[in-house]
């Protein structure tokens, strides 16, 4: 596989994951974006660390939305 497919795969992962928190979840596209962009979850997806990447793109939406609860949601 080419550096090349790695990124395009990688890119629509991530697209898959924040389309899930926004439909999972009932909030805008552009929120379900920062969220996913802001977590620690996806620096390790896009990274590949934990095979994180293999997993399903509800879990993983779920997991960033967890994070996003403990860590953000109770600062606003």
């Amino acid at each position: 596989m080419t550096d090349e497919s790695r990124l395009v795969l990688r890119g629509n992962k991530c697209a898959h994951i924040i389309l899930q928190i926004h439909e999972l979840f009932g909030i805008p596209i552009n929120e379900a974006t920062d969220i996913f962009y802001k977590s620690e979850n996806a620096k390790l997806i896009e990274s590949g660390i934990s095979d994180l990447q293999c997993r399903s793109d509800k879990y993983l939406a779920s997991l960033i939305w967890e994070e996003y609860q403990e860590n953000f949601a109770t600062k606003d």
